[in-house]
């Protein structure tokens, strides 16, 4: 179960990285446009009408290298750091894309915040993957700092391997901006005893961002070898492509730490769970439209001690009774709903749920039987709190 506050979680201590620094305002900084709120909120209700994933913040395309911005400084040990920030007057988020990333060995990268003591854990050689890029977790704050240390004699390759190319600030979900990222009252947490009988499959699910702006849910997902190799369900109109997989961040474990009792005002507003456990990157490995899934693999297995799981899977026509449904309201923490009916209608499961709800941000979620097998992943409907409308499911 996860205790930590997310500011308190990603904050780590490295004896390198601890090395006194600058003064904030001597450290070479880029602003990015301020976000138009009213223009953002009303193109968001154009792309839920269109079907579209939610979004949560604003791309703003770039080219960083510690060659051309920032600054360098000599430190003890023959060690240089290069030191650079990234700024969105009205953000309540940020979060990065590198679309070239090659840490060389000596080499290592925070993401942080200063001023609220929040640091995503480093960056390193461990981090480069085929693909080459990096995409970070968020920084609850409208700056982040960029730090790289490294042994004075690969500070060259520092300088041409690494690109900063896509800045993005937030303005909702992830507990940014009030209660945007919380999701509604009659919600379940799955610490609640609703979900006792499904802890096998609840820590197989979980929230990603794509491209830095876009948010869905998925579900780890076994293979017939059961060999546990990284591959993670979710919906093809959440827009996992063979040009966008390499972007995607999945957050794992993130729930409240209680149960909130369901509609209360607790369980409508923020939880307290943790976004530090994650996993970056992937390879995108079949997908279709029309009964919209897409299959990715992952860039590397989540670690073992955070006690992920792989859900297990079904092509039966029926759900044999009632099963669930797990997933990230509104980039909220998780949440379990029960059906009071899955009726197969064609290539689409049609659910209507009796206990619990889904919103935006839960498309890509599974839906299970009552084997705890899934079924499928949520494509569409217009379920919430305070109506019994139906969602569907691929």
């Amino acid at each position: 179960m996860i205790q930590a506050i997310f500011i308190t979680a990603l904050f780590v201590t490295n004896p390198v990285l601890s090395q006194d620094r600058l003064p904030l305002d001597l450290v070479p900084k880029m602003a990015v446009p301020v976000l138009d709120y009213a223009m953002l909120f009303e193109e968001d209700l154009q792309r839920e009408q269109s079907g579209l994933p939610l979004r949560f913040a604003q791309p703003n395309s770039v080219s960083i290298t510690p060659a051309t911005h920032g600054m360098w400084e000599q430190l003890d040990g023959n060690k240089m750091r290069w030191s650079f920030r990234v700024t969105c007057d009205n953000a309540v988020s940020m979060n990065l894309g590198f679309g070239r990333y090659n840490m060389p060995e000596s080499g290592s990268m925070i993401i942080m915040d200063l001023a609220i003591d929040c640091q995503i854990r480093p960056f390193t050689l461990e981090d480069n993957k085929d693909h080459g890029e990096l995409w970070t977790p968020i920084i609850p704050s409208n700056e982040a700092v960029i730090e790289i240390i490294v042994d004075r004699s690969q500070k060259k390759l520092v300088d041409h391997n690494i690109e900063l190319t896509s800045i993005n600030a937030g303005y909702q979900g992830f507990k940014g901006g009030g209660n945007r990222g919380s999701s509604g009252s009659c919600n379940i947490d799955v610490l609640c005893s609703q979900g006792d009988d499904w802890w096998d499959e609840i820590p197989s699910v979980g929230v990603y961002t794509l491209n830095g702006y876009l948010t869905c849910t998925g579900a780890m997902i076994n293979n017939t070898a059961q060999d546990q190799t990284p591959y993670f369900l979710t919906a093809n109109h959440c827009g996992v492509t063979s040009s966008s997989d390499s972007s995607i961040v999945v957050y794992w474990n993130f729930q409240n730490s209680y149960c909130r009792t369901p509609g209360s005002s607790d369980s409508g507003g923020n939880g307290n769970g943790s976004y530090s456990q994650f996993t970056s990157g992937s390879t995108m490995r079949a997908t279709r439209s029309y009964t919209d899934f897409t299959l990715t693999e992952l860039s590397s297995v989540p670690n073992e001690n955070w006690g992920i799981t792989w859900s297990g899977w079904s092509r039966a026509s029926s759900t044999s009774g009632v099963g669930a449904g797990i997933h990230h309201p509104e980039t909220a923490e998780k949440r379990i709903s029960f059906p009071d009916y899955s009726t197969a209608s064609g290539e689409m499961w049609n659910v209507n749920w009796s206990e619990g709800t889904t919103e935006p941000g839960s498309s890509g979620s599974p839906l299970y039987d009552s084997n705890h097998r899934i079924v499928g992943q949520l494509c569409c409907g217009s379920a919430a709190c305070g109506n019994d409308a139906n969602d569907y499911y691929g």
